[in-house]
C-alpha cells in the first residue's frame, strides 16, 4: 500500500513538474513574440528581423536622440536605433554580440557615448527585459555580480523568475495564443522613441545631489571592452562613429572627468581609425526648450538633433548614394 502511495505522489509530481516546465516554456516563447515596450527591440534582434546597414547604440541618450526615420530618409540605407536605457557601455556591447549573432554585421555604427558610460553599475536594471533570455550565455555573463543578477533558481525552477510578474507571464501565455494585438503597446519605431516631455526637476535633484559635481569612474575592464570592440569592428571593416550627443550646457560644469573621458574617446577614435563627433557645444545645447532634462532632449529636440546627425554623418562618410 505505501509503495501504491510513493508510486502515486511520484507520478502527480513528475505532471506537475512537467506542467510547470510546459507553461514556463509557454511563458516564454509567448513574451518572445510580445510588441511591448521591454521586449519588441530584443524580439527584432533575437528573431533576426532588423539586418540593418546602420545600427544605433548607446544609453537612453541614443535610444531616445536618433531617429532611425530622418536618418534612412537623407542617408538613403536602412538604420535601426539599439539604445539601451539606464545601461552602461558592457551591456550595450553585449547587445551587439547579440545582434551579430541573429543578424549580418552592419557597414556602419553611430555609438553614443556618457561620462559616466565607462562605470559599471551596480544593479540589473530594468530587469524585466532580459526575463524570456535569461539563459543566454552573453546575458548571464554581462548581468553577473550585479544587485538583482539572475540566481540557479530563477534560471532552473520553472516560472520562479515571474514570481513577482503575474501581468507578465500573463501576457505571455497570451501572445502564445496568438492574442499579441491585447498587449500590442509600442511607441517606438525600429527601437526609437521621441518623448513629448517638458522641463521637469530632474536637474534640480542632481545638483542637490552633487552640489560639488559628479566624478564618475572608469572601469578597466569595461575600458578593455571598449577597444576590444572598436579593434573589431576595424578588423570587420566595420565604420564606427562615436558620439557626444546634445546635453543642457549648464549640466556639463558638473561632469568633473569628462575632459578625461572625451580624451578616451579620441585617443580611440585615432587608434583604431573610426570618428568622433562631439555635440556638447551645439547650439541645441543653449535652449531648454528642447530638453525635458539636462541630459534628455524631447521629441521636437531629437529630431532636429537627428536630422543635424544625418548631415553630419553623409559628408564624414562621403555618401553619394
Amino acid at each position: 500500500m505505501i509503495l501504491s502511495f510513493v508510486k502515486k505522489l511520484t507520478f502527480l509530481l513528475l505532471l506537475v513538474g512537467l506542467s510547470m516546465y510546459f507553461l514556463a516554456f509557454v511563458v516564454d516563447s509567448g513574451l518572445r513574440k510580445s510588441r511591448n515596450e521591454h521586449y519588441a527591440t530584443w524580439n527584432d534582434l533575437f528573431n533576426s528581423k532588423i539586418n540593418a546597414e546602420l545600427l544605433i547604440l548607446g544609453s537612453s541618450r541614443a535610444e531616445f536622440h536618433i531617429s532611425p526615420k530622418i536618418l534612412d530618409s537623407t542617408l538613403h540605407l536602412n538604420s535601426y536605433n539599439l539604445g539601451l536605457s539606464a545601461w552602461h557601455f558592457d551591456m550595450q556591447y553585449a547587445r551587439f554580440k547579440l545582434f551579430l549573432a541573429h543578424n549580418p554585421k552592419p557597414k556602419y555604427i553611430i555609438h553614443n557615448v556618457d561620462v559616466y558610460g565607462f562605470s559599471k553599475r551596480n544593479d540589473v536594471v530594468n530587469r524585466e527585459q532580459f526575463l524570456p533570455y535569461i539563459h543566454e550565455p552573453i546575458l548571464q555573463a554581462t548581468t553577473r555580480g550585479h544587485k538583482g543578477e539572475f540566481d540557479i533558481y530563477q534560471q532552473y525552477i520553472p516560472l520562479y523568475k515571474y514570481k513577482n510578474q503575474q501581468a507578465l507571464a500573463w501576457e505571455g501565455i497570451c501572445n502564445f495564443v496568438n492574442l499579441t494585438a491585447l498587449y500590442d503597446s509600442t511607441t517606438k519605431y525600429k527601437g526609437y522613441r521621441g518623448n513629448e516631455y517638458t522641463w521637469n526637476k530632474d536637474f534640480e535633484l542632481f545638483k542637490k545631489r552633487y552640489p560639488k559635481g559628479a566624478k564618475y569612474s572608469f572601469n578597466k575592464e569595461i575600458l578593455k571592452q571598449f577597444d576590444e570592440y572598436l579593434a573589431f569592428c576595424e578588423q570587420q571593416n566595420i565604420k564606427v562613429i562615436l558620439l557626444y550627443a546634445p546635453e543642457y550646457y549648464e549640466v556639463q560644469p558638473l561632469y568633473k572627468n569628462k575632459n578625461q573621458m572625451m580624451e578616451i574617446c579620441e585617443n580611440a577614435a585615432k587608434r583604431f581609425h573610426c570618428y568622433f563627433l562631439d555635440y556638447s557645444k551645439d547650439t541645441l545645447c543653449y535652449q531648454k526648450k528642447y530638453f525635458y532634462n539636462s541630459q534628455h532632449l524631447n521629441k521636437n529636440g531629437a529630431e532636429i538633433f537627428s536630422k543635424k546627425l544625418a548631415v553630419d554623418v553623409k559628408s564624414l562618410l562621403k555618401m553619394n548614394k
